[in-house]
């Protein structure tokens, strides 16, 4: 019996966010909340009755314990984190668009404790008590040693059985699109089930057309069990191994908050495809928990699984007619 369903290691930040209709340069009061992909994906998992725990490093201080018992108290496991008496979280800074103004987001993240983590010191055989890891393309770009860690935790989770989801997640203010295609190119080789967006897959591999060709590509490319490439409007497809090909419609919502919708659309995917590897389910589940997450301000899909079973219930509905 493993310890726990999903586990990850990664970053979480402090998100401090204007109000709707108000600017970052002129705001006098900001909204504090936290927000990290792979924390997010624990979030809304354990909301949903999964277990999760979640790694990485926290200075000791108001910022560390905010994130680590705010995580706490939507039920994420964070006995794993390592605490250290120097260092700082990162932070971002959302200037929150209204249409036609897009969202715009400052980072302030360099140098954070977990980019400064001792790859050499931190432990990974934690792995190994979980049935899932749960990685993204955000954490090999903060830091070698962040790097290092994720490909030591891919490794052995492989090892030991483990599956291993890998969400692509590139982020240009990070690192440039070549860099960020050669290193991620080993996590997606690596994953159980790959995640990536469809700019993702023109940006760092130059995969363009429908939709169809560009999962097929990358199917071809990485040779996941399961491939997903999800299209936001255009709701999501994938393919597996065996080719069998499934498609799910993104659900019309009214949008509250844009950030964080990948991450609920993970979630949604691991917590059907956990029960037993139905990609079909799963991609329901991935599209109406990112839907949900829309209608929630903040970065965490703060849903529960009677919410999900409605939306799911709706969709289906629609499909029908």
């Amino acid at each position: 019996m493993a310890r726990w369903d999903v586990v990850s290691f990664g970053e979480t930040m402090i998100r401090l966010a204007v109000p709707a209709g108000e600017r970052l340069e002129t705001a006098r009061l900001l909204e504090v909340g936290i927000g990290g992909a792979e924390s997010n994906v624990m979030v809304a998992l354990a909301r949903l009755g999964r277990r999760t725990a979640w790694a990485s490093v926290l200075p000791r201080n108001v910022w560390g314990e905010r994130i680590a018992r705010e995580l706490a108290w939507h039920g994420v496991d964070v006995s794993l984190v390592r605490w250290v008496d120097q260092g700082r979280v990162g932070v971002y800074y959302l200037d929150v668009g209204v249409q036609p103004r897009p969202t715009a987001v400052l980072y302030d993240r360099a140098s954070s404790a977990v980019a400064q983590v001792d790859a050499a010191t931190f432990p990974i055989e934690w792995v190994e008590q979980a049935r899932w890891l749960h990685a993204t393309g955000i954490t090999p770009a903060l830091s070698a040693g962040c790097a290092t860690i994720l490909r030591a935790l891919v490794e052995r989770a492989r090892r030991a059985g483990v599956g291993v989801s890998f969400d692509v997640n590139y982020r240009a203010r990070l690192w440039g699109p070549e860099v960020a295609a050669r290193t991620l190119e080993w996590f997606c080789r690596n994953a159980t089930v790959l995640f990536c967006g469809e700019e993702d897959a023109r940006t760092l591999w130059g995969l363009e057309g429908p939709a169809e060709s560009v999962v097929d590509a990358l199917a071809a490319r990485f040779a996941a069990e399961v491939t997903v490439l999800t299209r936001g409007e255009g709701g999501a497809l994938a393919v597996t191994r065996s080719g069998r090909r499934c498609v799910a419609p993104a659900l019309r919502v009214e949008v509250v908050d844009r950030v964080g919708a990948g991450d609920a659309f993970a979630a949604g995917f691991l917590h059907g495809y956990l029960e037993d590897g139905d990609v079909e389910r799963a991609l329901a589940y991935g599209t109406a928990l990112a839907a949900l997450k829309l209608t929630v301000r903040g970065d965490l899909a703060l849903v529960s699984p009677s919410e999900l079973a409605i939306a799911l219930a709706q969709a289906s509905r629609t499909i029908l007619r």
